[in-house]
């Protein structure tokens, strides 16, 4: 279906990214761009019947990019050991605290085990009415399931090559890091959770690792590197040698203290991009983080323009992600990925200051692939959009399609959804029993589409368990209440005098007043 969206185009061209036009963006029926105009220039041939959205005055942006994330845990709240008096130190402190088992993994795990279907389809609406077209950190999957969001680590592209990305949540040997560098050099990305902790502390080592295992490649993705001081971004190649770098601000204030040494990363040309990271430790989606970086950039003299800050969830990570792809994304240029976001005007300042400033209540419209996907009712209709259900998002009458996963003839509503989640939330027990009996009572293919869904997470389960687990006992497992979609009160409240951010992340509510 070919579709037209004109508007304030803020296309991020690399000829002149920082241009702003009334114009148009055509989108193919092949989920591609075909063109961005300005003015009256003529429509490209094979648009005749194509749907137009009019949205006026408001931003029409490539599609946010979330390059860190763990969707699995994203139905949880904001988490804090209430022992933990200190900031934690790294990655390996606060996985063996005496509340993460009980409190996160059992949890994520039975929810996840119980109804995988319904829980990928609210952490994708939670990043959806943030305007995210494309996230980083999806649990492995037995088969195919209900996809309305860019999957960074498996993109195919147009191939049928499942690891042109290649990833790790997990600490790897030098000997595996070594297999990682191979696979750059034949051209795949590779994103790894690198020298999470406090400065200095032991956890510093992995980035050297990396760097000695020869990964330190164009197509590099390092999340987090907040341990590492200034010196180490030296180990890279400069300018268009380097890769990037992943800003988690929130997780890491929330339990750290400390961020990344953003102005180092820069100097060295590394290119810098956001992540929202999970719901025990981050933002509901980087609308939000982007609010925290900027924050983060004021109270440390980083010196970043909203302009930079818009770039770390859009032309950045779409530029390294590009070379392990050969396809645009991040930016609307011809040949790219159709991936949209449209943001209402918020404010009298430019539009970088405005896109940070914007909340869930300016998310108009969300393409993904050249299919709309949520948004105000009448412009995901305007759009062609079938099978959309409603639900209220800050205060808005909103649409959503999301197929419903045992026939995608039908819309899923919100209300099944959710309903699905609370029900295991009520009775844990018996939820796994369920879904462990229709595992036992399938014969077929597990990657097959009519398969039981069966989800890995990507978390360590704590304890002495390397990887999250059912528990023993799961009727005895309490899941607390699905968080709202939105940056609301009740997550506000969550922050305040929790983790070790000092008081600098109970700003983010000043801009949702």
């Amino acid at each position: 279906m070919a579709l037209v969206i004109a508007g304030n185009v803020v296309a991020l061209d690399p000829a002149n990214p920082s241009e702003v036009s009334k114009g148009r963006v055509w989108i193919g029926d092949d989920g591609l761009i075909d063109a961005v105009t300005s003015g009256n220039t003529p429509a490209p041939a094979g648009f005749g019947k194509a749907s137009i959205v009019d949205v006026k005055d408001a931003w029409v942006l490539p599609g946010l990019i979330d390059l860190h994330n763990h969707l699995g845990y994203n139905a949880l709240p904001l988490w804090a050991e209430p022992k933990q008096k200190t900031p934690f130190l790294h990655h390996n402190s606060w996985t063996s605290a005496p509340t993460y088992q009980s409190d996160v993994s059992w949890p994520a795990t039975v929810l996840v085990h119980a109804e995988p279907e319904a829980l990928l389809a609210y952490v994708q609406m939670r990043a959806l009415v943030g305007g995210t077209t494309s996230i980083q950190g999806w649990p492995i999957a037995n088969r195919q399931h209900v996809q309305v969001l860019r999957d960074i680590d498996e993109e195919k592209s147009g191939s049928n090559n499942r690891n042109l990305i290649r990833t790790s949540a997990l600490t790897l040997p030098l000997l595996d890091l070594g297999k990682m560098a191979q696979a750059e050099n034949a051209g795949a990305g590779f994103i790894y959770h690198c020298a999470e902790g406090q400065p200095g502390s032991v956890v510093a080592q992995e980035f050297k690792d990396v760097a000695n295992a020869g990964c330190l490649q164009k197509t590099f993705i390092g999340i987090h590197c907040n341990a590492i001081s200034g010196d180490d971004w030296k180990r890279w190649a400069p300018q268009d040698k380097t890769g990037a770098v992943v800003w988690s601000p929130f997780s890491n204030l929330w339990l750290y203290g400390k961020t990344t040494d953003i102005p180092a990363a820069r100097q060295q040309g590394v290119r810098v991009c956001l992540g929202s990271d999970w719901g025990p430790s981050g933002t509901k989606h980087v609308l939000g983080e982007l609010k925290v970086a900027r924050l983060a950039s004021d109270k440390f003299a980083f010196g970043l323009k909203d302009e930079d800050l818009v770039a770390m969830v859009t032309s950045n990570p779409g530029d390294v992600l590009a070379r392990c792809w050969s396809r645009p994304l991040g930016r609307l240029v011809p040949g790219g990925f159709a991936d949209v976001t449209v943001l209402r005007p918020k404010g009298r300042g430019n539009v970088w200051s405005q896109v940070v400033a914007a909340t869930e209540r300016e998310v108009m419209l969300v393409v993904f692939g050249g299919q709309p996907r949520y948004g105000d009712a009448d412009l995901l209709s305007a759009a062609g959009a079938s099978l959309t259900s409603t639900l209220t998002v800050a205060g808005r009458k909103c649409s959503f399609a999301i197929p419903e996963p045992t026939d995608t003839t039908r819309a899923w509503t919100w209300t099944d959804i959710t309903g699905r989640l609370d029900a295991v939330r009520k009775d844990p027990g018996n939820a796994v029993k369920r879904a462990n009996a229709l595992r036992r009572s399938y014969a077929g293919l597990m990657d097959a589409p009519s398969a039981p869904l069966d989800l890995v997470l990507d978390m360590p389960g704590g304890g002495a368990q390397a990887a999250a687990a059912l528990p023993k006992h799961p009727e005895n497992v309490v899941i607390p209440p699905l968080p709202t979609l939105v940056h609301d009160k009740a997550f506000f409240k969550d922050i305040h005098n929790r983790g070790f951010h000092g008081g600098l992340l109970d700003g983010l509510a000043n801009f949702y007043h």
